[in-house]
């Protein structure tokens, strides 16, 4: 059916449309220059009669209310019929709509209420999945989430807010089981490790999305979580103990962790619960696909062997021409290892320094496992490329001469073992028994670890699901970049995996609130570390750092010696091994009631004492000057744009190793940290 304006009146109506026809569950709209269409769902259902002099128009309205179509210079003896025929059109669509929409409400909710009714923690991939199914049934009736609101409100309400917001949702649904769940554990959470965990701690360990990153503040309890959480997992019934996959940076650490497990859930439990490191979890995947213990290369596991080799090959390549001449081409520009190009190569084959160079840019080569023409693509954009390019002409041929032994010998290293555990799994060849994987220490994690994981993490289990992991570490502790670690993987976790949760730990229990103020502040400096709160649980209003000249670190000890309690703590803390006091021994002579060590910064990791010492808070000394990078160096994960970026997380875990205070002690002109924390009125006692 169709009504239109005269020939006389169309030539009139300049703006608008001059003819209206009805067709199926659509209108038809012509005007001079075009014809529109618009389906009933775009149309209000509304529609007004303006009866002029000579003709009349009709105006039909959108769904916001608005006049979106006019009609103009119709006879206006036609016009009811046209509206009643399209009215009555629309009703009889909008009838059937709502009919499907009441015959799709309980499915909707039968979606919704089984996905609420689940008495555990909801992911997001699991939120998203049922979001679909609900769009799915939508699709299938062709209207639209706005078309439902407005024909049948009632019957979309009770799921118009996961429509619209799932994100929102699935957090108050989560929100609410964790609170059911600390009522319901709270004898567990209490008793679960020797002190009650708190608030945070309960949070966090109950979390299980696909990807949860737990940032653990100096002295927050992280292990205490990770133990607890995997007690929780099997205590609840949500994991069997062969389910559960725990990773640590070092064998000793992983002991610990054992121990601690074994201590709590028995023998019997405990033994079953994987708990280990890299390597170790390597050498088992490649076992298990191989059917028989994988050979570690005599160059990893035994350092005579490892010299021995180095001795034979580089013999071996300066008594080619060429190479010797390649050698000393480049020791003229760019010294190694102390030598210089004037220097009689044959006699250097035993220079354990140089083997030691040598040896880590081989590993750092092969942790890559890229061509040479990849590596110079690398290195092409970088300052110091000419050197670069030289150092990786110099090196290759040992690389290559590494690899053929390690085929020769039929054996693999540490990198290779990483690499060949990730491509057994994702080529089906182990079968993977974990659904819950937890990671320890995550700011110390390479690009090739995290591989190994996301392989773990992201191939079907025995479940036929895909395990979660469970991340615990510290943006602002991340000290291990010369060791392949990349701290972007911990700032930008959010970033690299789609469905993720951020918890914090967000209480210490070893540095007091004085400490606090001084290293929060002063690693947070650097816009790029991850902001969050280290509230300390002792308070003081006492400062309790100190700035001092070197020459007063004996006055110092004295006073502490007199002061405080017979075995107390003292760590003394160097940049290097070099930085160690040469009056060291003789204050662990002179003041016998302290229990004084000496340790590197970076050795310090993991550890804490009543009382620190940082000694050589000097100029040139911490922050190391940053001195040219070798090819490993240009090699590994990109240096951060924050001027000593690294430098600054190493004085942090420096400063945070203390339970009581801490000394700054410097010589001469002091470290540009200690002028940074006196010319911003860090709250520091001054000598």
């Amino acid at each position: 059916m169709q009504i239109k304006a005269t020939t006389f009146a169309q030539w009139l109506v300049q703006g608008d449309y001059y003819q209206l026809e009805l067709e199926q569950e659509q209108l038809l709209f012509t005007s001079h220059k075009f014809q529109v269409s618009v389906p009933f769902d775009k149309w209000s259902g509304k529609v007004t009669f303006q009866r002029g002099l000579i003709w009349s128009s009709l105006c039909f309205y959108n769904r916001n209310e608005q006049v979106a179509w006019r009609v103009s210079g119709l006879p206006w003896q036609e016009c009811d019929a046209i509206i009643n025929t399209v009215l009555n059109s629309y009703a009889d669509w909008k009838e059937s709509k709502i009919s499907m929409l009441n015959q799709l409400k309980p499915q909707m909710l039968d979606l919704v209420e089984e996905f609420r009714a689940q008495r555990r923690f909801l992911k997001q991939t699991e939120a998203l999945l049922m979001v679909e199914k609900l769009y799915d049934l939508f699709e299938k009736t062709g209207i639209s989430i706005p078309l439902a609101e407005q024909l049948q409100p009632d019957c979309i309400a009770p799921v118009l807010d996961w429509l619209t917001d799932p994100e929102l949702q699935l957090k108050v649904l989560n929100d609410d089981w964790l609170e059911d769940q600390k009522t319901e554990w709270k004898a567990f959470f209490s008793g679960c490790e020797s002190q009650p965990l708190n608030e945070s701690q309960q949070s966090a360990l109950l979390l299980n999305e696909d990807h949860t990153l737990v940032l653990a503040g100096a002295g927050s309890g992280k292990t205490s979580v990770l133990v607890a959480r995997v007690n929780y997992l099997i205590e609840s019934g949500q994991a069997q103990s062969e389910e559960i996959l725990l990773l640590a940076f070092g064998r000793q650490a992983a002991q610990e962790m054992s121990g601690r497990i074994i201590e709590k859930l028995g023998t019997d439990i405990g033994q079953k619960i994987k708990v280990a490191t890299f390597h170790q979890l390597g050498l088992e995947i490649i076992r298990h696909a191989e059917y028989q213990q994988p050979k570690l290369s005599c160059l990893v596991t035994d350092v005579k062997s490892r010299k021995e080799w180095f001795i034979h090959v580089l013999d071996s390549e300066w008594k080619n021409a060429t190479a010797t001449n390649r050698w000393k081409k480049h020791l003229k520009k760019w010294p190694i290892a102390y030598l210089r190009g004037d220097v009689d190569l044959k006699e250097e084959s035993h220079n354990e320094k140089l083997q030691e160079w040598l040896y880590k840019q081989i590993c750092q080569l092969n942790a890559l496992q890229l061509d040479k023409k990849a590596i110079l693509e690398k290195i092409e954009s970088h300052v110091d490329a000419a050197r670069l390019k030289s150092e990786l002409n110099i090196v290759w041929p040992f690389f290559k001469a590494y690899e053929r032994t390690l085929k020769h010998e039929e054996a693999i290293d540490y990198e290779l073992m990483i690499l060949k555990a990730k491509q057994y799994i994702n080529n089906k060849k182990y079968a993977l028994p974990w659904a819950f994987v937890m990671v320890d220490e995550y700011q110390d994690i390479s690009p090739q670890r995290l591989d190994l994981i996301e392989a773990i993490c992201h191939n079907e289990n025995a479940r036929q699901e895909k395990a979660t992991l469970f991340a615990v570490g510290d943006d602002w502790q991340a000290i291990y970049r010369f060791a392949g670690a990349d701290v972007s993987l911990t700032t930008g976790f959010e970033k690299r995996f789609q469905s993720t949760q951020i918890a914090h730990l967000s209480t210490t229990y070893r540095f007091n609130d004085q400490i606090g103020a001084v290293a929060n502040r002063f690693v947070q400096e650097n816009p790029m570390q991850l902001k969050k709160e280290l509230n300390s649980f002792t308070k003081q209003k006492r400062k309790a750092v100190k700035v001092i000249e070197h020459n007063s670190i004996e006055k110092e000890l004295l006073s502490l010696s007199k002061n405080s309690k017979t075995g107390d703590t003292v760590l003394i803390l160097g940049r290097n091994h070099n930085h160690k006091p040469d009056s060291f021994d003789e204050w662990k002579t002179f003041y016998p009631g302290l229990n004084l060590e000496y340790k590197t910064c970076h050795a310090s990791k993991g550890t804490e004492a009543d009382y620190v010492f940082i000694v050589e808070m000097t100029d040139g000394q911490f922050p190391m000057k940053t001195r040219a990078e070798s090819l490993d160096g240009a090699l590994l994960p990109h240096e951060e744009e924050f001027s000593y970026a690294e430098e600054r997380r190493l004085f942090y875990v420096a400063l945070t190793r203390a339970k009581k205070k801490v000394w700054i002690a410097y010589h001469g002109k002091p470290s540009p940290f200690v002028q940074e924390i006196v010319d911003k009125d860090y709250p520091v006692i001054l000598e």
